[in-house]
């Protein structure tokens, strides 16, 4: 089938059943390695396509009839249509941009719905890129991250490295939130990121 964009909705239930979404993002991978290379918050659909998108989401996740946190992975067609794609009763990949750009995070919200307290804010501090930091090409071992101290002072970019001992090509090791209301601003960074910051074994 064609698809025109990949986008993901993030969504919490409580115990008594009330719900809270957060906004949809826009997932664009890299189709060399099939893993995400980075996401937008917000992504970039109609009013059309992001209605159709949060009701079949909040649907999905209804119908599974339990408290959590939820990721639902869908498909825009070119024509507008939304499909699901895939489903996660967990925190996700699709939102740990939530950490530093929104209000209530995603683990913010599990930890609410797992105390029974009220559901958290969902909005957006600012609009952000969430990019994955990926073991380099040809580098297999203990792992190093070339680059990271100069990295580290970009502004408002903030660095999650997981603490994995040992890296191989296109193995998750990492990722980087950047935060910004101008989405050239967001993809500069992302850029100078991406081609500054290698990890590679020692």
């Amino acid at each position: 089938m064609d698809i025109a964009k990949e986008i993901a909705m993030m969504i919490a239930v409580s115990m008594d059943g009330k719900m809270a979404l957060y906004p949809a993002v826009e997932m664009v991978f890299d189709t060399s390695l099939n893993l995400l290379a980075f996401q937008l918050c917000p992504a970039e659909i109609s009013k059309e396509v992001y209605y159709k998108a949060e009701a079949i989401a909040l649907a999905s996740v209804k119908n599974l009839n339990s408290p959590g946190i939820f990721a639902v992975e869908m498909f825009v067609t070119p024509e507008g249509d939304v499909l699901v794609n895939e489903m996660a009763p967990r925190v996700h990949n699709s939102g740990h941009h939530t950490i530093e750009a929104h209000y209530s995070s995603q683990f913010d919200m599990l930890w609410r719905v797992m105390l029974q307290y009220p559901l958290g804010n969902t909005d957006a501090i600012q609009s952000s890129l969430m990019q994955n930091i990926i073991g380099a090409e040809g580098y297999s071992g203990t792992a190093h991250y070339e680059g990271l101290t100069e990295m580290l002072k970009i502004e408002n970019a903030f660095f999650h490295i997981y603490g994995k001992a040992e890296t191989k090509p296109g193995r998750k090791m990492g990722h980087v939130t950047i935060m910004s209301n101008e989405k050239a601003d967001l993809l500069h960074k992302a850029n100078k990121i991406k081609h500054n910051l290698s990890v590679i074994s020692k």
